[in-house]
């Protein structure tokens, strides 16, 4: 179906993902906001921009490359204070919206889609426009409102009883990547190393394909695991991983947690796990690893990237970066203590066939029984 400026219909079903573009010379920003029933900014929570991949349970969860975003929406799951969403793109920088060669937004359902086609020539001056609003009446409806403010998107904003926050960009963080066989030791900003993150991220295809399977089993991503063997100084050995439920816990014993299981790639952030660097004296050391829990060994598809995050310490960055195999099982990296003062980190990308298999490589001694997710 087509929609023209001014526009309104009914949007079926409740599960939408909405596919905004612009094609220009300029730099082009992407947002959706929720509004009340008094037309002003609902909740700061739900002002999903560039840089904020959802909203706080997940309703709405954001991508984007080049002049191009998606914003998979979960209507019914929208809390009740919420009127509408305002899709909006704006200009970064100089130039105008009547400069755009075109402006293209599809809105697609689960069995049908509602596309609008723009060009430069719908507009003037504007740097901010209001693509479409979504809103609640008897169902859920769509009114393609197609106009802007010359202000950009700080008038929008106002527009809504907001206001554009402007804050310095922080300085940037440094990064190293390790090299395979390099140890690196992680660097202490205070007392203690604070909060460690070793974080997993992985290629998660085609974008359209990515939001498109956050509503349905077809084109899910491969289910990537994070996990990890700990050695304490005591000789207390375990795993910490999704497969059985092992995830830990931060404030006591085993003093590392695994944040949740990224079980279809639907989590921009892939996963995490915290090691409390303040019990750094407990730890001998931490062999970190992923496996495939479903799904074939394309590691080269995956292109799988660990970082290792300590507070006012540069991030380290550990590339799946060897695909010549078809078994399962990474062991990324090992964390070892150095004198009660922090970790070194070594770079290791060894695959096994199995836990076990790299258990005894690494002379972990654990008794591995097969388990699943529940």
């Amino acid at each position: 179906m087509e929609m023209i400026r001014g526009f309104r219909g009914k949007i079926p079903g409740d599960k939408i993902v909405v596919d905004m573009s612009i094609t220009g010379n300029a730099v082009y920003d992407f947002s959706c906001f929720g509004v009340d029933y008094d037309d002003k900014l609902s909740d700061d929570r739900y002002m999903i921009f560039y840089n904020q991949p959802e909203s706080p349970n997940g309703e709405i969860k954001y991508a984007s490359e080049n002049s191009r975003a998606e914003f998979a929406v979960n209507l019914a799951s929208l809390p009740l204070s919420i009127a509408k969403l305002v899709f909006t793109a704006s200009i970064d920088g100089a130039g105008t919206m009547g400069e755009i060669s075109s402006h293209t937004l599809t809105i697609e359902t689960e069995n049908d889609s509602m596309t609008m086609n723009l060009s430069g020539s719908d507009f003037h001056s504007e740097k901010a426009i209001i693509s479409i609003e979504i809103y609640r009446k008897d169902c859920w409806r769509v009114n393609a409102v197609a106009s802007g403010f010359n202000g950009g998107l700080s008038d929008l904003l106002r527009n809504y009883g907001g206001q554009e926050m402007t804050s310095p960009p922080p300085e940037p963080v440094k990064k190293v990547i390790l090299e395979k066989g390099k140890k690196v030791s992680l660097e202490k900003k205070s007392d203690n190393l604070g909060e460690i993150v070793i974080n997993l991220n992985w290629n998660r295809g085609n974008l359209r394909k990515h939001l498109l399977s956050v509503f349905s089993k077809k084109d899910a991503a491969i289910d990537l695991d994070l996990g990890c063997l700990y050695e304490m100084k005591d000789g207390r050995k375990g795993s910490v991983q999704a497969l059985g439920g092992n995830f830990g816990n931060f404030d006591s014993y085993p003093y590392i947690m695994l944040d949740g299981d990224d079980r279809t790639g639907d989590t921009a952030g892939g996963e995490n796990l915290r090691v409390n660097g303040a019990e750094i004296s407990r730890f001998k050391r931490i062999l970190v690893y992923t496996f495939i829990y479903e799904g074939v060994a394309n590691w080269q598809d995956a292109n799988g990237v660990a970082t290792v995050k300590c507070p006012g310490s540069s991030e380290l960055i550990v590339k799946l970066d060897e695909y010549n195999t078809s078994e399962g099982m990474c062991a990324i990296a090992m964390l070892e203590n150095v004198n009660d003062e922090t970790f070194s980190v070594e770079k290791l990308i060894k695959f096994f066939a199995s836990h076990s298999d790299m258990d005894s490589a690494y002379s972990w001694g654990l008794r591995w029984v097969k388990g699943r997710k529940s």
